[in-house]
């Protein structure tokens, strides 16, 4: 059966968006016409209505009661539960918070042999009914390691959902409650045409309260909050937790977005995915099957002392700042400091709009690529990888190395890591978030949240940099670690015998 809902375009068929490199998120709580290729490959379409179940423009607070009466029949409430398993030592709160606890060690090895114990965690979100049969979008992290996942419609009755597909890296899922029997349905507009300064809804499950509206405007469009996609909308509508996976609405009643992050500790600024990304990932939803093509590398956005630093003419394009050894981009002879400008015969604007273009390349095909490097144009040809099966590489070295020799693995130092770290003002470095016990990071002193600056006096920017400066301290058998440990930096060593 086709996964059927309302917008106001055509037909649009099914395409994904893929990371370009070794990325991560912010805190969970666009003009995007990049999917065509994929839609004209064969993957099956997605059909839904014209517009005229939406109400008639609205321009402003006065008229907010008809669009809410409207539209809140299709946003439902989501509770999740999950297993959790832990030990006597989780259940106890460090006095230290997320400071380093000096007997942290002490007690974690006097309750080591200790039974855990299972409890069930439940969490709260929203979501969005898109067909009248009962199919719902979601965030990922709604329903992320759920073992039962129930919603409750705005008629206060209560069913068990099923997921269908999930796509981590855009952070969306679909899920479908068997009593489909002609639901209300979101009416899924074109985020391509809002317009910064106009008027939107955010409705929701805040803090589990239930159904609660909240109104502002677009702050902004392609906003990067550092994920993989980068094209946000970004809201002063209230956005608080629980009310990821609920619908941001435009004054016609539409569903423009799906609201998915906050910064913590700011007011008035949330983030939104485009309904055009929802409507390209859909089709692949619901096969429950994900397809990316993938480069590896990483990138970032050309500012204006780096544009003056590699003597560039413009702002536009993507700034290549590493590449994955064995990767497609490697091979293909990509290198770190080139700038992509053009990819597959597109021009390449903004740094965010190649993870689109790449994620829409079916892997295996060769496109063209144009860079420039040290001042020149380049003409290169790039095999896609396949993100599902390649993008691992990266990750899977760099845990191997510090799983065999030090016993650690690191994450990038994201905004979203940064915060769940209380990590702040740092500017380089990586994350330490696991430290195995009785690895050798444990024994020379390194602790979770630790960040590691530098490398034998060698500045760690990156992971990428990180697997290169261990590959390199490996071969001397000598490690200098430079690290900061809350408002603390200090030296640790290690020698391998």
């Amino acid at each position: 059966m086709k996964l059927k809902f309302k917008s106001d375009s055509k037909i649009i068929g099914a395409g994904v968006a893929v990371l370009i490199g070794i990325i991560a998120g912010v805190i969970i709580t666009a003009n995007l016409h990049l999917f065509k290729k994929s839609m004209a490959e064969g993957t099956a379409p997605v059909i839904y209505s014209t517009t005229n179940s939406t109400v008639p423009a609205q321009n402003g607070p006065s008229n907010f009661i008809a669009l809410i009466k409207k539209d809140k029949p299709f946003v439902v409430n989501i509770r999740t539960t999950q297993k959790v398993k832990s030990g006597p030592f989780q259940m106890y709160e460090s006095p230290f918070g997320t400071q380093p606890n000096p007997f942290g060690n002490f007690f974690k090895n006097f309750f080591n042999n200790a039974p855990q114990s299972t409890y069930t965690e439940e969490s709260l979100g929203s979501g969005v009914i898109i067909s009248k049969n009962g199919y719902i979008i979601t965030n990922n992290h709604v329903i992320k390691g759920a073992t039962k996942i129930y919603v409750k419609l705005s008629t206060g009755k209560t069913f068990r959902a099923t997921v269908i597909g999930k796509d981590p890296q855009v952070d969306l899922a679909l899920l479908k409650i068997n009593d489909g029997n002609n639901l209300p349905a979101a009416v899924l507009g074109d985020s391509a045409k809002s317009q910064i300064g106009e008027w939107v809804l955010a409705i929701g499950n805040p803090f589990g309260l239930g159904w609660t509206v909240t109104n502002g405007i677009i702050s902004a469009k392609g906003r990067a909050i550092g994920g993989p996609y980068e094209d946000f909308i970004q809201t002063n509508a209230a956005i608080n937790p629980g009310n990821s996976g609920g619908p941001l609405i435009n004054m016609k009643g539409q569903v423009i977005g799906i609201n998915t992050a906050i910064i913590k500790g700011a007011q008035g600024i949330g983030f939104s995915i485009p309904v055009n990304v929802v409507k390209e990932v859909l089709p692949e939803l619901e096969t429950g099957k994900i397809t990316r093509g993938w480069l590896g590398i990483e990138i970032q956005e050309i500012t204006p002392s780096l544009k003056k630093a590699f003597n560039l003419q413009t702002t536009r394009g993507a700034l290549v700042s590493s590449v994955v050894p064995g990767g497609p981009a490697a091979k293909a002879g990509l290198r770190s400091g080139d700038v992509i400008i053009k990819y597959n015969g597109i021009k390449v604007k903004e740094m965010s709009q190649l993870p689109w273009l790449v994620g829409n390349t079916k892997p295996g095909a060769t496109v063209p690529i144009e860079v420039i490097r040290n001042g020149k144009k380049i003409a290169l040809s790039i095999t896609v990888g396949n993100w599902n099966s390649k993008s691992n590489i990266f990750n899977q070295k760099a845990q191997k190395i510090s799983a065999k020799k030090l016993g650690i693995t690191v994450i990038p130092l994201t905004p979203q890591n940064m915060q769940s770290y209380g990590i702040q003002n740092v500017h380089h470095g990586v994350i330490v978030s696991k430290v195995i016990p009785g690895g050798a990071g444990q024994r020379m002193g390194i602790m979770p949240g630790d960040v590691i600056e530098s490398i034998n006096h060698h500045i760690v920017n990156n992971i990428s940099e990180y697997v290169g400066d261990i590959d390199r301290a490996e071969k001397s058998k000598q490690f200098l670690f430079y690290i900061r440990r809350g408002n603390m930096k200090l030296y640790l060593a290690y020698s391998i015998k």
